[in-house]
């Protein structure tokens, strides 16, 4: 679009042309499914994952990761900027929607080789005290994708995604497991430890880099804290915290 300024900010054609799917892909893995009526809290989750993979200090001297995380700034602050994102979403209404075809609504030949090879989850017992997860499953997975067909579920902690430990690794492992049984560490948030096969494949012909389709975040859902086993860690500290914090304000009294 031709360059816009207003409230001394300025919008200008380097600027992602859709910030929402810019947030969404999470290197073509996890699909947030941001849209123009996504909430602010909602953008602040899909940035937050973005930022665990792309922020310059986590990617020492990597100018790809630097420019990534740079493009993923702009789409955050055009979105959480009110003004910014009434003029976006104007732009994004004047572009004309195009009609899936009945083929790309069909079963791709991909995804039925992927449904074959579907293995049932393996219950490996309770789950360890030290088992630390690196992401959580932010939201019930959608049917027919990867994590769906898994038994992948929200509040499922993810240990471990192949030999990925981290959310910056996974799209790597995916891909070189097209189409092949990866297996899939998950605490559950029932308290399983539980190996849940995850058949990389694309899913959604407008993402086709998308191979797992969940929306994963840094953080366990709140409504699922507090119960939460791989947050039993988390909440022990916080409880050891308070208690020390209460008996040095009643030192502080008693003097």
């Amino acid at each position: 679009w031709a360059e816009t300024v207003y409230r001394g900010a300025r919008m200008t054609a380097s600027d992602p042309a859709d910030a929402y799917r810019t947030l969404s892909c999470i290197q073509g893995f996890d699909s947030f499914k941001l849209t123009r009526r996504s909430s602010a809290d909602e953008i602040q989750r899909a940035f937050a994952a973005q930022r665990l993979i792309w922020h310059p200090d986590k990617n020492p001297g990597d100018a790809v990761a630097r420019e990534t995380y740079a493009t993923m700034q702009r789409a955050h602050a055009i979105l959480m900027d009110p003004e910014q994102r009434r003029l976006h979403d104007e732009q994004l209404a004047a572009i004309p929607l195009s009609v899936p075809s009945a083929a790309a609504a069909a079963p791709s030949a991909e995804a039925s080789k992927a449904a074959a090879r579907q293995l049932p989850p393996d219950w490996l017992g309770p789950a360890p005290r030290s088992a630390r997860p690196f992401a959580y499953v932010d939201s019930t997975p959608q049917p027919s994708t990867p994590a769906a067909l898994a038994g992948v579920r929200r509040g499922d902690a993810l240990v471990r995604i192949g030999e990925a430990a981290h959310l910056r690794d996974v799209q790597g492992v995916l891909e070189g497991q097209r189409l092949l049984p990866v297996p899939a560490l998950v605490i559950e948030a029932s308290g399983g430890f539980v190996k849940k096969w995850i058949v990389p494949h694309s899913w959604d012909p407008d993402t086709p880099g998308s191979l797992l389709g969940c929306q994963l975040a840094d953080s366990c859902p709140a409504d699922l804290a507090e119960m939460h086993p791989a947050m039993a860690d988390a909440r022990e500290r916080a409880a050891e915290a308070r208690a020390r914090r209460l008996r040095s304000e009643g030192g502080e009294e008693g003097e």
